[in-house]
């Protein structure tokens, strides 16, 4: 009978070394493919954090061309007052024709002037817009960029969540076999 309490103390104590090495592989495993998924996680999170700060700088850009666009448009309008003005001057100098023909001329040459300054308004105008219409393309361009960059990440989260649960898994069916220290080892490889 001793020698076969013997051998069976001997299975006994192969066996438990067999699920400790088991158990040891498969920590190692699951830490290397955790410390993987935390890589690739901090990865997509630094290019979010660079997508936003790039969208927030389109935003500032775009917020500020459409200002500069709104006192242009004021300028123009003011243009256009100060040319309606002018006009009546030339209508009223016209009829009052026989008064000098100096002052219609300087009348004449303040139109051309402020017609110019409309042109140049104008195409200065029509500049802002082009740059706010690139800046709205931009920023669509953007947020597509940042939702799949959102979608990867819930991705990546739903991987890490079922990599737990299969830890947890493996834990409740080996936990008679576990020490302590080996209980407490596995609880931190989850955190």
């Amino acid at each position: 009978m001793g020698f076969m309490q013997k051998n069976v103390n001997v299975f006994l104590l192969l066996l438990v070394l067999v699920v400790a090495g088991s158990l040891a592989g498969s920590s190692v495993y699951y830490q290397k493919n955790l410390d993987r998924l935390t890589q690739k996680f901090e990865n997509v999170s630094a290019n979010l954090s660079f997508c936003v700060a790039d969208r927030d700088n389109y935003k500032f850009n775009l917020n500020k061309t459409l200002s500069s666009l709104s006192t242009t448009t004021q300028d123009i309008r003011r243009y256009d007052e100060i040319y309606v003005s002018k006009a009546t001057e030339l209508k009223a100098t016209a009829e009052n024709l026989s008064k000098t023909a100096s002052d219609l001329d300087e009348t004449q040459k303040s139109l051309v002037e402020e017609a110019a300054l409309k042109r140049k308004y104008q195409g200065q105008y029509n500049d802002q817009v082009q740059i706010s219409n690139g800046l709205q393309e931009q920023n669509a361009i953007l947020t597509s960029q940042k939702a799949s960059l959102e979608s990867s990440l819930l991705s990546y989260k739903t991987r890490i969540d079922n990599s737990h649960n299969c830890i947890d898994s493996f834990l409740s069916n080996y936990d008679a076999g576990l020490t302590a220290a080996m209980k407490t080892d596995a609880e931190s490889c989850k955190k």
